[in-house]
Parts: structure tokens; C-alpha cells; sequence
């Protein structure tokens, strides 16, 4: 469920004095990146035990992003973590309750491996980089953290290429309107909200990329909407932040295909993307074609941009399973 709470103006306020303070309360780990401070509270006995581990995996998990962004999306968040039976990742939740905070329930079992191996924390923190814009735009929010974290952590090396596209490949036409949905400002389903959002964005990422000659794409209007907003601590008009993507791109991209999806329902020919994109049937099993019409777009997508960072350490390709949920 997506629950919408208005921030006042005293609230942000006294969040943006904490940003240049340090954690609120004593913290069980704490990580700072250049100006941007996270605050870890382990609520778990026996997770506390893993302090190293865990310490890793958020540390790479938030350079991740912030090399995908130029900078950590948020001057300071908490991040809860509470322990749960078994391994691996679940429940995550960004919120804006008085001050930005990631909830997460993590395994008392689970290994280094698995950390390295997760997407969960990469998504939730992608959601520090876009506004509130209102929960008929859900679709933006979640598609966003959901094509974001899959090109993220391949650029950063942590998953592999192949394994991105054919998520996607595999998990985009859940995302397509169904008999009787109407646009994507009308749509609440699991589908609708995750992967036709990712949709937009790989479309979005695509034309920019034509109409740039491959200069610049998605990545470069992201990083210009979190530098001109402020990211999640603030509210601003879907149209406003589109704008500002279109604006750092020389493009009218972002906006204009909203206009397309927004009210109306629309069926793209993916196979015929993945076509021009020369991704195959089964990325995992058969090559690419580098001679496709946009196999240079498909490769840039991925590439780490130049002048970047140092990638992070690599680990074995994740993919989704079950929703993350975003809150404000």
C-alpha cells in the first residue's frame, strides 16, 4: 500500500537542520558520504552480531546510487533494520514521516554473498532521488527505483549486464495495460506500477539517447531533477520535475511521453524494441547483436559514464522478487 502524507514547512525545516548535524540519536552504524550522512540502527540481537557485513553492504549499496546520481540523494537518512528468520531481504520502505527513513527486515542468516547480491537496499535509496509527486504518479516513483537499480548496479559492476536486460526482457510486459485499464495516472496494479513505470523509463532513456545522438540519456534528466528538487524530502508537480529532465537534456522526452501515457492507454511493440536494442530472446543464454539498429543506446545504458567514480565491488546478479513498498 502507498500511504500519502503531507510534509509542512516545519517539519523540512527541522529535518534540514539535522542534515548538518550528525544522527539524531546514537546509531549503530554510521556511514558518512562526502556531505551526506546515513544513520543505521540495528534493532536485532543477532543481526547486530553482523555489523561488518552490514556495514559493507550499505556502504556499497549508497555509492552505488550516488555514482549513478553524481551524489548521495539525501544530505541524511536513517536506515531501520529489523531482523527476521532465514536469509536474504525483505520489507523494504522509504518514508517521510518528519525525516527520510529506510525500514528493512533482514535475515538472521544471511551471508556476505547475499548482501553483495541484493537490490532491495539500491532500490529503496533510488527513491531519495525523486520528489513526493503525488500517489497517482506512483508509477514514476516505483518504475524509476526499478529500472534505476538494475542499470546502477551494472554500471557499478555489482550485477551482471546480461542479467538486466533480461529481467527486463522477461518482466516488462507485466507492466503493459490490460483490457479495461485506462492511462498509467489511472493504474494501481503490481504490473502497472512497477514495470510499466520501468517501461516509461527505458522508453524515456531510449528517445533521449536518439534524439542526443547518444550524448546524454535518463541518467543525465535524473540527475538534474534530484539537483533542481531536492529529491524525496520535498513535494513538487510531476509536470515541474518532468520538465526539468527535458530541460537538462535538450529534449522534450520525459514530458511528452507522459502526455502520451498519462490518460490513455498504450501498448508498445517490445519485441520490436528489443529488436532495434539487439537484446535476444534469452540474454543469459545468447549473445547480443552489437549490428542492431540501437545496440549502441543499449550498450551506453549500461556503460559507467565517463569521469565516474571507481565501480564498487562486484557480486552476483539479484533480481525483484517480491514489491518494495514506498511511503511518505
Amino acid at each position: 500500500m502507498h500511504l500519502t502524507r503531507m510534509v509542512g514547512v516545519v517539519v523540512l525545516t527541522a529535518f534540514c537542520s539535522l542534515s548538518h548535524a550528525a544522527c539524531p540519536n546514537p546509531a549503530t552504524i554510521q556511514l558518512q558520504l562526502n556531505a551526506s550522512i546515513i544513520c543505521v540502527f540495528v534493532e536485532d540481537t543477532a543481526l547486530n552480531k553482523q555489523q561488518p557485513r552490514l556495514r559493507a553492504w550499505i556502504d556499497r549499496s549508497a555509492h552505488i546510487v550516488a555514482d549513478y546520481y553524481g551524489q548521495f540523494p539525501a544530505p541524511l537518512v536513517v536506515i531501520r533494520l529489523r531482523g527476521m528468520d532465514g536469509s536474504g531481504v525483505n520489507g523494504g520502505r522509504t518514508t517521510n514521516d518528519g525525516g527520510l527513513m529506510i525500514q528493512m527486515r533482514v535475515g538472521r542468516e544471511t551471508t556476505a554473498e547475499m548482501l553483495a547480491a541484493d537490490w532491495v537496499l539500491v532500490h529503496e535509496m533510488v527513491h531519495l532521488a525523486l520528489p513526493e509527486v503525488g500517489r497517482n504518479h506512483d508509477w514514476l516513483a516505483e518504475g524509476l527505483a526499478t529500472y534505476v537499480e538494475g542499470v546502477a548496479r551494472a554500471q557499478d559492476g555489482n550485477r551482471q549486464v546480461a542479467d538486466v536486460w533480461a529481467e527486463d526482457r522477461n518482466s516488462m510486459p507485466k507492466g503493459l495495460p490490460r483490457a479495461g485499464d485506462g492511462g498509467m495516472d489511472q493504474s494501481s496494479s503490481w504490473g502497472r506500477t512497477y514495470w510499466g513505470g520501468a517501461l516509461y523509463c527505458l522508453q524515456a532513456d531510449v528517445a533521449i539517447r536518439e534524439q542526443t545522438a547518444n550524448r546524454v540519456g535518463l541518467q543525465t534528466a535524473l540527475r538534474a531533477i534530484l539537483k533542481e528538487t531536492g529529491g524525496y524530502g520535498n513535494e513538487a508537480n510531476i509536470g515541474d520535475v518532468l520538465r526539468i529532465g527535458d530541460a537538462a537534456t535538450g529534449t522534450h522526452v520525459m514530458y511528452g511521453l507522459y502526455e502520451q501515457i498519462r490518460a490513455t492507454p498504450q501498448t508498445p511493440n517490445l519485441d520490436l524494441l528489443w529488436t532495434l536494442l539487439g537484446v535476444p530472446t534469452d540474454p543469459l543464454t545468447q549473445p547480443f547483436d552489437d549490428r542492431a539498429p540501437l545496440a549502441a543506446i543499449r550498450i551506453a545504458i549500461t556503460a559507467k559514464p565517463s569521469g565516474a567514480a571507481t565501480p564498487g565491488v562486484p557480486g552476483a546478479a539479484g533480481a525483484p522478487g517480491e514489491p518494495s513498498v514506498r511511503k511518505n
